[in-house]
């Protein structure tokens, strides 16, 4: 029996084949390098919309620093199909790059979050928080054909150089809006 590759992709992802249409049956898809249990709710990040314009931008463009260039070429690898090289090319240099078994999980979901959510067609940045001069995180939404996702890369400034030292992604896109998460209301006992 061949089932239809949004039911499949579903099942493979422990993703509601109503995907979406239930908010409270609706599970998320969180990954990270490493994980060995899903993220706790963190808080909103307040949003910081660029023009779509922007996804255009070629990262050998002067005036983008270093972890503009990276998230340009991840997500223009990530737009041609590229998956491995985008992950090559946003983890030069860095612990993540030197993980085989965290980067072929990293590829390999990233792999079902695009045939559930369809082709990436571009990018925003949403946000910029940094803590300190050395600690930046960058919160970009990657524009599915289908759904979008919340990608957030945190990089740190070493010797002069922003390294890419941990990235999630996520379709939380309630906490993109600073909507609390849902939250199961237990059943008062009799």
């Amino acid at each position: 029996m061949k089932l239809p590759p949004l039911l499949l992709a579903a099942l493979l992802l422990g993703i509601p084949a109503s995907h979406g249409q239930n908010k409270s049956e609706r599970k998320t898809m969180v990954f990270q390098p490493g994980a060995k249990t899903p993220d706790a709710p963190a808080a909103a990040p307040k949003a910081t919309p660029v023009p779509p314009t922007a996804a255009a931008v070629p990262a050998t463009v002067a005036g983008l620093d270093e972890p503009s260039q990276a998230a340009a070429a991840f997500f223009g690898l990530l737009q041609r199909g590229a998956i491995d090289d985008a992950y090559a090319s946003l983890t030069k240099g860095s612990k993540i790059g030197e993980s085989p078994d965290e980067l072929r999980n990293l590829k390999a979901k990233t792999v079902e979050a695009i045939e559930v959510f369809g082709a990436i067609l571009g990018y925003e940045l949403i946000e910029t928080k940094k803590v300190g001069v050395n600690l930046m995180r960058r919160t970009y939404l990657s524009l599915g054909k289908e759904f979008p996702l919340r990608w957030r890369f945190y990089f740190y400034k070493t010797e002069g150089v922003w390294k890419l030292v941990d990235l999630r992604v996520d379709d939380r896109l309630g906490g993109m809006f600073e909507e609390p998460e849902e939250t199961k209301v237990p059943e008062p006992k009799p």
